[in-house]
């Protein structure tokens, strides 16, 4: 499908790489169809993307390139609900936040978004019992490899 987005212009979204969060996002409850977007330049970060509303996209990060020791335990109605059969069905992204310079950027620990790649459901998730925060410095951790 063609889809416009404010950020990239107009893109091929192919039907497979459409991601259905069955709740939406918080703050974004009527929201459901995304893509994750990955543009080569601007790794390590990629983008959520709405397909149907242009203008919403979230810059978001693999968190384990940056805190290599990050734990994200799915409870198991998150498993069920997301159709998780193996660990490797599972792609974990972090919402990052830029306020300014992007060496100030924090991202959103406690709530990651959580994608199965092979049945296309996704759901932001809120950790329970964690110390992570919901505006953690980025660049405290170590450099992204």
């Amino acid at each position: 499908m063609n889809v416009h987005t404010k950020r990239f212009g107009e893109m091929d979204i192919q039907d497979q790489e459409v991601i259905r969060f069955e709740q939406g996002i918080p703050g974004f409850e009527n929201l459901k169809r995304f893509a994750l977007v990955e543009i080569q330049d601007h790794a390590p970060f990629s983008y959520l993307q709405c397909i149907d509303e242009s203008e919403i996209s979230f810059i978001v990060t693999n968190p384990f390139e940056f805190f290599p020791d990050f734990e994200c335990e799915l409870p198991d109605p998150v498993v069920e609900a997301l159709n998780v059969s193996s660990s490797d069905q599972v792609v974990v992204r972090v919402i990052v936040s830029i306020n300014g310079e992007l060496e100030a950027a924090t991202v959103n620990l406690v709530a990651p978004v959580i994608i199965n790649h092979v049945s296309g459901l996704g759901k932001q998730v809120v950790l329970a019992k964690t110390s992570y925060t919901t505006r953690h410095a980025l660049f405290e951790a170590s450099e992204p490899k």
